[in-house]
């Protein structure tokens, strides 16, 4: 009689199953390796990246009492709005002073820019009347002198009729008289000429008006004095202006559009020149810092496409391209440089630093700092050019 069938081992219907599932996970550790290994080969990635941005510092530029200061951090501000305003009330009164200063030295201008208008209409009217006195007194002396030689004549003639006894004594005698009177007359009016001279000259100083002695402003003096008039207003206009930019500099505004990131003082707290009031940056320009090994360095050119990712939102896309490669390594900048005095020496890669501009994604959510992995493709020849690449470190 035959022995029954012999009872299958336990699991053994289940090694094919383990045999193909075994199978297939070394598949997929071999397509992934492959694909790591072809990753590794295509691309360069570095964990030690951040998001940056220009930190703008804001700070007075005048010392005082912050008067109005009610930013917060993330608060949006526009470029030219005000940041913060110190105590001004001084400065407003002194500012008063000044305008009412340069009221001051205006109406001494006009002042004495209507005294040079009268003195000159004065000049001029004092010198034409000179002029026409001194025409006429030659007029006269011109006259005189006529009646003098006539005179003169009348006298030779008698003179020559009473030897003759041709006329009485008493008819020379009043031709005698005529000539004396008219030689008097003549040298009257030669002394008038001299006189109305004499009054022509002092009218060119400004020494006469209407055939009066009496001192007129002199329209070159009043030209100086009108300028050094100007001046003064001059001056005055000037510490206005000076008194005005000190007010205009008593509020702080923002030198950008931008986000606040931080702020450095209180309301009511008194700052000094120069010290820092906040900082921002401008969100709409943002850029990635990646420190590369100096070994992956050589593969990299500008414009390559570089893909991000930011910790923050892992499930955000992210994009850019490599924009300055630089060409100092990190340690050059540490503020305690290692010069290895020992002699022992342990080779290190160093980091170059590396910017990628960011040209994709939602930026409005990052912000400066934000740690980003970056993975650039190698395969991407860029600009493929050394010398395109900048020489400026980062």
């Amino acid at each position: 009689m035959n022995s029954p069938n012999p009872r299958p081992e336990p699991g053994s219907r289940y090694k094919p199953v383990k045999l193909a599932a075994t199978g297939l996970l070394v598949l997929l550790c071999l397509i992934w390796g492959g694909l790591a290994i072809h990753h590794g080969l295509t691309h360069v990635s570095e964990q030690d990246a951040r998001v940056m941005a220009d930190q703008v510092t804001v700070s007075s530029r005048l010392p005082g009492w912050v008067d109005e200061f009610s930013i917060m951090a993330g608060d949006h501000l526009a470029k030219g709005s005000s940041v913060a305003k110190l105590y001004s009330a001084a400065d407003e009164r002194q500012r008063r002073t000044l305008e009412a200063n340069v009221a001051t030295m205006q109406a001494r201008v006009d002042y004495e820019q209507a005294r040079l208008k009268l003195a000159q209409r004065q000049f001029q009217g004092g010198v034409n009347v000179s002029g026409q006195e001194l025409a006429a007194s030659r007029a006269a002396e011109q006259a005189a002198k006529a009646r003098k030689i006539q005179a003169e004549k009348d006298l030779a003639r008698s003179e020559r009729l009473l030897g003759n006894d041709s006329i009485s004594q008493q008819q020379r005698d009043r031709d005698y008289y005529a000539f004396q009177a008219a030689e008097a007359e003549y040298e009257q009016a030669h002394q008038q000429v001299e006189v109305s001279r004499s009054e022509a000259d002092n009218a060119q100083v400004g020494y006469l008006i209407n055939g009066s002695q009496m001192p007129l402003p002199n329209p070159d003096v009043l030209r100086v004095e009108l300028q050094v008039a100007r001046q003064e207003l001059a001056h005055a206009e000037a510490e206005l202006e000076q008194e005005l930019l000190r007010l205009h500099d008593l509020v702080v505004p923002s030198p950008i559009d931008g986000v606040v990131n931080k702020t450095l003082v209180d309301q009511g707290e008194y700052v000094a020149a120069g010290q820092p009031i906040l900082m921002m940056h401008n969100p709409d320009k943002l850029w990635v810092d990646a420190n590369i090994k100096e070994t992956d360095i050589g593969e990299l050119r500008l414009g390559q496409a570089v893909a991000i990712t930011v910790d923050a939102y892992p499930d955000e896309s992210f994009s850019g391209k490599v924009q300055v490669i630089g060409r100092a390594a990190t340690s050059q900048f540490a503020l305690l440089p290692d010069p290895n005095p020992s002699g022992n020496f342990t080779k290190i890669t160093q980091r170059v630093p590396v910017r990628i501009s960011l040209d994709q994604g939602p930026t409005e959510l990052i912000g400066p700092g934000m740690m980003v992995e970056v993975d650039i493709d190698v395969r991407d020849q860029g600009h493929n050019a050394k010398s395109e690449r900048t020489t400026a470190g980062l």
